[in-house]
């Protein structure tokens, strides 16, 4: 091992003494540089080197090089002859990257830092900027051909790969081959479909391009010669072309967009010349970029064809090849011919058929006076389309669109009202035909269409409950909308909050017991109550044990049935109601009277019109900046007796008590709940080193070592010693 670092380090000797020559760094640093490198050179030699490391070593590198170019930049050297510094830590840092992709070939990401790497590198070049540049790109494309061997699957390889090609080696040819060997191996994959197509509709706009800066729009040429000149050279020898060999996943087959290609490419021009065989000279000039079909993105319509067959329900995926399509001047015959395949694949798709009704206004800009006629033309597009399909989700998204052209137009009255106008005539089309055209959120998007017009929004959302008794979401709006109302009048509220509490605990969370936001909720007008002073902190806290009860026979049930999903959604229920009831106690005014044990409770009902005269005359104040300990002490105390405490329970209770004394019990009840886990071990650990009980730490190792599966065994026993460390 010693002696591979001195090999290194004796490496470097040349570019220290260039370096201090030039006066970049002084001896002291030269020695902590060295010393730096040593550490990472040893630590690179142990027998598991973790990718990290390497990566370590390079940033350090780097922040040494860009350290010496500022130092040269600021004494003006930068117009001197090049020497041994300013290219060797590059040569260095390529070096540890060839080490680092050696013993960690399986790491994707560690290629691609290799890849920008030398991109950066390349742009900084200096001295001999054409032959510095040339190394790099020779570089760069041997280190694709590698990490393209090592993941043949990893589309991002190929993207890049073929983007050098193109962009560095100016070469299309070599670029189009590489992400059709690409799709011969990973052809569902999106992003290569969509690059390739950007890919021909570029190399198309490189020929028009170039034919009107030379100003031949009018010659004959064919969309061979056209493509040859667009795409570069074919003799890639000198050009740094990725010579990826054959790969064993490729299978020796063609994809078949390649053979489409390639036969278009030939019959389409020869139909061209064929067409204007017998006209003039200067008429078969003038009309030859108009019938050349590879300048008419004949190529590219291939590609789109291929694509949809080898993904053929992903309507993403087909909006993004237009957005691509729009880019490009002379695309649109091809961007149509897209939008009449979404509307041929996707008939019953209410996404699918919104898009088409409003896509036009993508190309209108909001200042031009287009703009009214584009709004009208959609509006009719999706009158339209609901007459072909009159569904819950195509009358959403017509109302999504009214209402997001309403906000929009706020500083166009006119416009302003018609869209108000048509959404009011929606949502009274919808109300007529309810059975058939309203779903859950399309429930909720006309309840705020009916409040914001002033309409009686409460019966519309009592008659939504009764047709999705079991939707969370509508309850939650129901009820939301008559705990607002109540509080605006309190006792004088449209609905009396008799009549708010029955709806909760006989409808709404029966229906939805499951619903956090629905609990939250029915506790935050509890608390809202009580604030008011027209309910005890006793009759607050009754209810929440009363929940804690009904809710843990919820979660038994759930424990008996073979979900795991829904037993890990009621006890996560569970953990954030105890939790919440945890700080409502905390946040008790200090001179609020004692909340009772539990026992106490049994005969305090919440009934909200009552009179309180056990209520405190005291405001209810914020969260104290010290919070209530002894109600704090009390419901922990009520929970843990009387209900089945979550780990989360304990965790919280243990960040607000202060006491040494009540935080060990707490500890000791947190790791019974959860004995499998090192977590709370740890915790209860880590409070008996801080208050120097070492003898009752032991203990509780023991019992933590006898209760830890095995496989965690080594974690916690290594956690355990940093503690004493």
């Amino acid at each position: 091992m010693a002696e591979v670092v001195q090999y290194h380090l004796e490496q470097m000797v040349g570019e220290l003494e260039d370096l201090e020559r030039r006066d970049l760094f002084t001896k002291p640093e030269l020695k902590a540089i060295v010393k730096k490198r040593t550490k990472f050179e040893y630590a690179l030699r142990r027998r598991r080197v973790k990718c990290i490391d390497y990566l370590r070593y390079i940033e350090y590198e780097i922040n040494v090089d860009a350290l010496r170019r500022q130092r040269k930049q600021r004494k003006q050297q930068h117009s001197a002859k090049t020497t041994l510094s300013d290219f060797s830590i590059t040569q260095r840092i390529i070096a540890i990257f060839e080490r680092a992709v050696v013993r960690h070939p399986e790491d994707v990401q560690l290629w691609l830092q290799f890849v920008e790497f030398i991109k950066s590198r390349r742009r900084m070049s200096t001295g001999d900027a054409d032959e510095e540049d040339d190394g790099h790109s020779r570089l760069l494309s041997q280190v694709f051909a590698r990490a393209i061997s090592a993941h043949p699957y990893e589309s991002q390889l190929w993207i890049k790969a073929a983007a050098h090609e193109l962009e560095v080696n100016m070469n299309g040819s070599a670029a189009r081959a590489l992400l059709q060997r690409a799709l011969r191996l990973i052809s569902d994959d999106k992003e290569l479909w969509i690059e390739y197509f950007r890919l021909e509709l570029l190399l198309v706009e490189k020929i028009k391009a170039r034919r009107r800066v030379l100003g031949i729009d009018g010659e004959k040429e064919t969309g061979d010669s056209d493509e040859v000149q667009a795409t570069g050279s074919e003799d890639t020898e000198d050009a740094g072309f990725i010579d990826l060999p054959q790969l064993d996943e490729e299978g020796g087959q063609d994809l078949m967009v390649e053979k489409l290609t390639e036969k278009a490419l030939a019959q389409l021009d020869q139909k061209t010349a064929a067409s204007v065989g017998n006209l003039t000279e200067e008429q078969r000039a003038a009309m030859s970029q108009q019938t050349n079909a590879y300048l008419q993105g004949a190529v590219a319509q291939i590609v789109f064809e291929q694509a949809i067959q080898a993904i053929s329900d992903d309507l993403s995926f087909r909006q993004e090849l237009i957005a691509i399509a729009g880019q490009f001047a002379g695309a649109e015959q091809l961007r149509q011919r897209v939008l009449d395949s979404i509307g041929q694949d996707f008939v019953t798709d209410a996404d699918a058929r919104a898009y088409l009704c409003s896509v036009h206004l993508s190309t209108i800009s909001t200042e031009s006076p287009e703009l009214i006629d584009g709004l009208q033309l959609a509006v009719e597009n999706f009158k339209q389309a609901l007459s072909e399909l009159d569904t819950p989700e195509m009358w959403a998204k017509y109302v999504e669109f009214l209402s997001q052209w309403l906000d929009a137009s706020e500083s166009m009255k006119s416009l302003q009202a018609y869209f108000a106008a048509q959404r009011k005539r929606a949502v009274a089309m919808i109300s007529e035909s309810r059975d058939v055209r309203l779903n859950e959120e399309l429930v909720l998007s006309c309840a705020d269409v009916i409040e914001a017009d002033g309409g009686d929004v409460l019966s519309w959302l009592a008659d939504a409950t009764q047709r999705f008794p079991e939707s969370a979401d509508v309850w939650h709006r129901r009820m939301s909308a008559l705990v607002a109302g109540n509080c605006d009048g309190l006792a004088s509220g449209i609905v009396s909050s008799s009549r708010i509490d029955n709806l909760f605990t006989s409808q709404a969370l029966l229906q939805a017991p499951a619903s956090r936001k629905l609990w939250d909720l029915w506790f935050n007008w509890t608390e809202l109550w009580f604030s008011r002073k027209d309910v005890s902190a006793d009759k607050v806290q009754a209810r929440y044990m009363s929940v804690f009860a009904r809710v843990t026979q919820q979660r038994t049930l759930q424990a008996l049935s073979a979900d795991p999903d829904s037993l890990a959604q009621v006890q996560a229920l569970v953990a954030h109601l105890q939790t919440r009831y945890i700080d409502w106690a905390w946040k008790l005014p200090a001179s609020h009277q004692p909340l009772s044990a539990f026992g106490e409770l049994a005969h305090a009902q919440f009934r909200p019109d009552d009179d309180d005269s056990d209520m405190e005359d005291s405001e209810q104040c914020a969260e104290p900046a010290t919070g209530n300990i002894e109600a704090l002490r009390q419901a922990y105390r009520n929970v843990s007796r009387h209900a089945f405490p979550t780990p989360g329970f304990y965790r919280r209770c243990i960040e607000l008590e202060t006491d040494a004394k009540h935080l060990a019990m707490l500890h000791e009840m947190a790791c019974r709940v959860d004995e499998a886990e090192s977590e709370p071990w740890l915790a209860y650990l880590r409070f008996l080193a801080e208050s120097k009980q070492l003898s009752q730490a032991s203990d509780v190792f023991w019992r933590a070592t006898q209760t830890i599966p095995d496989a965690e065994q080594p974690a916690f026993e290594a956690a355990y010693k940093n503690m004493f460390q």
